[in-house]
Parts: structure tokens; C-alpha cells; sequence
């Protein structure tokens, strides 16, 4: 298998033909995006206009959002390294490390707190049922330990994937989940992974 993204679609935009995932986007393979702090922009101009040259396809429909898009995320990433190695120097590792863990270990002491109390008052299981247009079944239990505030997100009787581009991928499921997860949190927490940790 190979570790891939796919660049350019946005949820809703995607060709209503769509088919597979060559359809739906390109597949960037193991592209390094930044080369010696270089924006590799022939290169991933070269990896977006691909799918052009399949009959049928095209290549993205907005190379400049595109590239513009890409910038920005390298820009934040690139803040993001640039704060947090402030913090580091200001603080030392040690105590950044111990914040990180803090914050997190807030975001899965909430969400058990928030599913303890939803258990109290609507019981320990939930089940929804949903169908998409071509009636291909969504379903989904939620059963919590009301003792300890972990949850199964059980997504049995779903249906199989289907010949179109509505198909969730297992991060889409996460985020999804996380999402409802964060929504339902009273606290105002910062969203991360500590969040899905009592989750199964």
C-alpha cells in the first residue's frame, strides 16, 4: 500500500461521475511538497494536472487556489514550528511536553464526563439508522460505559461501498466522529486527539 492524498477536493465539489478515486483528485505518493525551503511548485503543478491525461478526467479546475491553498497550510505549518519553538525556549521542553499532555488528558477527561451524563439521561445505548439516496443504509450504535466514560462507535449495517463518490474513508469516519464528539462537549476545549481517546 501506498500512504496518498488527495489535493484539490473540497466535500460537495466532487465530479458527480466519479467512480473511483483517480475521479475524484489526484494521488500525491510520497511528494515532498517543501525541498530545502523550496516550494516545489513545477512539481506539484505537474501531480495536480495528471489526471488531465486520463479520457474523461481533467486536471484540477483551480491550479492558482490550488497552489494558494498548499502555500497557506506550508505558511501555518511553518508558524506552527516557528511558535512552538518559541514556547520551547521560553518554557524549556520539559514543561511544553507536560502542557501537551495536559491538554489532551482535559479533552478525554470531557468527553468521558460529556458521555457519562448523556448515558444518565438517554441510557447507555444509541442507534440511528440513515439511508443515502440510492438507499444504501448509514447505521450507528453508540454504546458507553456509563462507569467509565469510554464509547463503541459501531458502525455495523452500513453498507458496503458503493460505484459513486460518496464513499467515507476511515479518517472521514474519525473526523466525523471527533466533530460530533467535540459538538456535544460543553467545555470550551481545544479540539485534538485526546478528544477520541475513550472512543473505540
Amino acid at each position: 500500500t501506498h500512504s496518498c492524498i488527495a489535493v484539490g477536493i473540497a466535500p460537495g465539489s466532487m465530479p458527480p461521475h466519479s467512480t473511483c478515486l483517480e475521479d475524484e483528485g489526484a494521488m500525491i505518493v510520497g511528494f515532498k511538497l517543501v525541498r530545502n525551503g523550496q516550494f516545489q511548485e513545477e512539481g506539484i503543478t505537474e501531480i495536480l494536472m495528471e489526471p488531465g491525461k486520463r479520457e474523461g478526467s481533467s486536471g484540477t479546475r483551480n491550479l492558482r487556489d490550488n497552489l494558494s491553498d498548499l502555500r497557506a497550510q506550508v505558511a501555518a505549518n511553518n508558524s506552527g514550528i516557528r511558535l512552538l519553538g518559541e514556547l520551547v525556549h521560553e518554557y524549556g521542553l520539559k514543561t511544553v511536553e507536560a502542557y501537551m499532555h495536559f491538554i489532551q488528558k482535559n479533552a478525554e477527561l470531557s468527553v468521558r464526563h460529556m458521555l457519562k451524563e448523556f448515558a444518565k439521561k438517554n441510557g447507555s445505548t444509541a442507534h440511528a439508522i440513515d439511508f443515502m439516496d440510492d438507499g444504501s443504509p448509514i447505521e450507528l450504535t453508540v454504546t458507553i460505559d456509563k462507569e467509565t466514560g469510554s464509547a463503541v462507535f459501531d458502525f455495523t449495517g452500513t453498507g458496503p461501498q458503493v460505484r459513486g463518490n460518496h464513499n467515507a474513508p476511515p479518517a472521514v469516519t474519525y473526523s466525523a466522529v471527533i466533530y460530533s464528539l467535540r459538538s456535544m462537549v460543553a467545555e470550551d476545549i481545544p479540539l485534538n486527539q485526546g478528544c477520541l481517546a475513550p472512543i473505540k
